[in-house]
């Protein structure tokens, strides 16, 4: 069996008593006491000594854990901070490619519709003329006097309406843009109630942009939202492309307006959906 360091401090005087008899006097056991006294008082200093060491060991090893996951945790925060803003600017250039694509895609179907409607009309036109022009006597002919027009008189009526529509079209195309608003112009002046007349004053309008005039392009905007009641499309379209304007010279809250309208009155118009994503968009924070 083996005894611990403090039964082999006690069970020290005993032995010496029994293995030294009467040779141990009562003063040398005293002194051995003593002795074993101030032993287990240094044990226990140590043991206090080492605890204490061993406290402050581990505060120190905590405390530096603590440094060391805080850096890392601020390291780890700053990287989700950084991914969270990528990923919102994602969003934005998304956004703003779909916008653009919708737009693009809006601005062919448009052209589209235009072609067509113009050829019809222009078809419509020309059929309606040749139908109305009256056989020219051989006389009037030889003169070279115009079919339905007396001899010596020169016509004084201005283009038909389509004719005049259709030409301010193709020189808009070709970036003509004076000579495509004076006869848009002349339309609007001659048949006040043609069914082109609105869009011939948006297109007015369109050629004033096209100049880079936003001034005037947004004077005539509003002047065909102001002034005519239809078509739906064409109306539509002027608040669509005036709220864009006034978004480019930073008037948000104007253009938010306008926005707001096509999405309120205007359902089925070709511009409501990319109206709904400006207001989206612009309403971001």
């Amino acid at each position: 069996m083996i005894l611990g360091p403090r039964a082999l401090m006690w069970s020290l005087p005993v032995a010496l008593v029994a293995t030294g008899g009467c040779l141990a006097t009562r003063s040398d056991i005293e002194k051995l006491q003593v002795s074993v006294a101030t032993m287990q008082t240094t044990l226990r200093t140590e043991q206090v000594r080492s605890d204490s060491s061993n406290r402050v060991f581990v505060e120190s090893v905590a405390r530096q854990l603590s440094l060391q996951f805080s850096r890392e945790f601020g390291v780890v925060s700053d990287s989700l901070r950084r991914i969270a803003s990528a990923v919102q600017r994602l969003q934005g250039d998304v956004t703003l490619s779909m916008h653009d694509l919708r737009v693009q895609i809006a601005t062919v179907q448009e052209g589209v519709g235009q072609s067509q409607k113009r050829i019809q009309d222009l078809r419509t036109s020309v059929e309606a003329t040749a139908t109305a022009s009256p056989v020219v006597p051989p006389r009037a002919a030889e003169l070279g006097v115009p079919a339905g027009v007396p001899a010596g008189a020169t016509s004084a009526n201005a283009p038909p309406a389509a004719q005049l529509f259709v030409a301010a079209i193709d020189q808009l195309r070709r970036g003509a843009t004076a000579a495509a608003r004076e006869g848009l112009s002349t339309l609007i002046t001659e048949y006040p109630t043609h069914e082109k007349a609105a869009e011939a004053q948006m297109l007015i309008a369109d050629a004033y942009a096209q100049e880079g005039n936003r001034i005037a392009a947004d004077s005539v905007y509003a002047l065909v939202i102001n002034k005519y009641a239809g078509p739906p499309e064409v109306i539509s379209r002027s608040i669509y492309k005036r709220a864009m304007a006034l978004k480019e010279v930073g008037q948000t809250t104007e253009s938010l307006k306008l926005f707001q309208t096509i999405v309120d009155k205007y359902p089925r118009a070709d511009v409501h959906d990319l109206a709904v994503e400006m207001i989206r968009t612009l309403k971001k924070p």
